[in-house]
């Protein structure tokens, strides 16, 4: 009972799961996406247990999956959207998930210490809150929402990132959440793309940015590239 009660607290929480994990996961559900979220399918992709719950909870926040573990259609219309269409079907995701607190403030405006008000009255502090954080600032940026600089400038430190990956996915005898039949090269780019660190100065948080934007841009061409006959011509 206890198990199962800190499972619910933690899907209800906002989403802490490795952005890096969420964008393996979102290239996953844009090839299949399955009829519900259970175990099997979780099995299938390799997703350990304790990274399970994260999954879920960030699903739920973000409304892309009910409460019966089912896709919604908000989901359904991310993972086939492309292109500049993807920002904005993205950032509806984030501001409809984030509602209480783009109502409440304004966001590119917003001091370090209001935004951390917002995720303490979610349940969302300590090590999780940064790791909470840390999502919101990626998925944001992914988005094309703007944020303050206050949000940023002093936030705290996320915890040292180990070599490879840092999802807390690996598992003895089996690879952390990836995609079988995405290429090699780009499953690289993916792994060695650091995390956003709110630490960083100004010029280092823009460059970046940039580099992420372009990244995600060489990933949509090359995707676009393998399924396209006619782009091959």
């Amino acid at each position: 009972m206890q198990g199962k009660q800190k499972r619910l607290t933690e899907e209800r929480l906002p989403p802490y799961v490795s952005f890096r994990t969420w964008q393996r996961l979102l290239t996953d559900l844009s090839k299949h996406t399955p009829s519900r979220f259970d175990s099997s399918y979780f099995d299938v992709i390799k997703v350990t247990k304790s990274n399970r719950s994260m999954i879920r909870g960030a699903l739920l926040f973000l409304d892309l999956m009910d409460s019966e573990g089912a896709p919604t259609p908000r989901l359904q219309n991310l993972v086939k959207s492309e292109g500049e269409t993807r920002g904005s079907v993205l950032a509806e995701v984030v501001r409809h998930a984030y509602e209480p607190l783009f109502n409440d403030l304004d966001v590119s405006h917003a001091t370090q210490a209001q935004i951390r008000e917002y995720f303490d009255s979610q349940g969302a502090s300590g090590d999780i809150g940064r790791k909470c954080l840390s999502f919101f600032f990626a998925v944001a940026a992914d988005a094309h929402i703007p944020v303050s600089p206050h949000l940023t400038k002093s936030a705290p430190h996320p915890r040292a990132r180990r070599s490879g990956p840092d999802d807390g996915s690996r598992a003895r005898g089996s690879k952390p959440l990836e995609v079988q039949a995405e290429p090699a090269w780009e499953r690289l780019l993916l792994e060695k793309f650091p995390n956003f660190d709110p630490e960083w100065t100004e010029d280092l948080k823009k460059k970046w940015f940039d580099a992420f934007a372009g990244l995600k841009k060489a990933l949509e061409a090359s995707s676009y590239y393998r399924r396209s006959p006619a782009a091959r011509r």
